[in-house]
């Protein structure tokens, strides 16, 4: 039976790129997964690593995760589902990582059935939530003055190590007032409950990020590789390994 695999790529490349990223581990799994690539829905600039070597257009999920940017993508992710679903598992690279378990996390907030049944989270940020209920207020992080909490209170500070590189805490103009909610296992008591692989570099400076991330969950596998942000072909079998294990029991495996 063929196992689905819904496969989000990272902020700053296409469907295209991420296949590529990904093909090495890839081609070690079973015949029978098919990983389905789709594009972001929001067209920015290409990061770093991949300019020189893919062409566009570069795209992402969001340009900064506030509220309601959050809530446009997951409802992007849920209009592909409609479209070209179901899917057993997810995929997700860097910020479509983060969305991916974003909307784990409000599935399970929500007590509803999560839309995967099993997830792989290579890179990724802490996830953001799309509601003012949950997560840290981190409006100021963004740049924006907040003298008040988003909701009686709630934290307004998050862990030093959290703040990563200042060029993507970038908030966003709007003549609306703009909200970030930072999902964490300190605030937040809700956690996925599917099985999930989380793979990260040991010099990722989201590193810190994707350890908090597997606290949001409770059947994690971890591989931990000695590289960066990115998606580490020499480690390919570690990989690999983990999505099998992941993926024990789904789909009718």
């Amino acid at each position: 039976m063929t196992v689905r695999i819904l496969s989000l790529h990272g902020m700053g490349t296409n469907a295209r790129i991420f296949a590529a990223q990904t093909a090495h581990f890839r081609n070690l799994l079973p015949p029978d997964y098919e990983f389905v690539f789709v594009d972001g829905t929001t067209v920015c600039d290409p990061t770093p690593e991949v300019a020189d070597n893919f062409e566009g257009p570069y795209l992402g999920w969001y340009r900064s995760p506030s509220t309601v940017r959050v809530a446009a993508a997951h409802d992007a992710v849920r209009k592909v589902i409609d479209e070209k679903g179901p899917f057993d598992a997810v995929l997700g690279f860097s910020q479509g990582a983060a969305v991916a378990a974003s909307m784990l996390l409000h599935a399970r907030i929500a007590g509803q059935r999560p839309p995967f049944q099993a997830a792989i989270f290579i890179g990724s940020p802490i996830p953001f939530s799309c509601s003012l209920d949950y997560g840290i207020d981190t409006r100021t992080y963004f740049g924006i003055a907040a003298s008040s909490p988003s909701r009686p209170g709630a934290l307004m500070q998050i862990p030093d190590y959290l703040v990563t590189d200042p060029a993507y805490l970038k908030g966003e103009k709007s003549a609306e007032e703009v909200f970030y909610q930072m999902f964490h296992a300190t605030v937040d008591p809700y956690r996925i409950g599917i099985p999930t692989a989380h793979v990260y570099g040991l010099r990722d400076q989201w590193r810190r990020h994707s350890m908090d991330l597997v606290q949001l969950c409770d059947r994690v596998t971890v591989v931990e590789h000695g590289e960066g942000h990115n998606v580490p072909a020499g480690y390919s079998e570690e990989i690999a390994d983990a999505v099998e294990t992941v993926m024990t029991g789904v789909g009718g495996r």
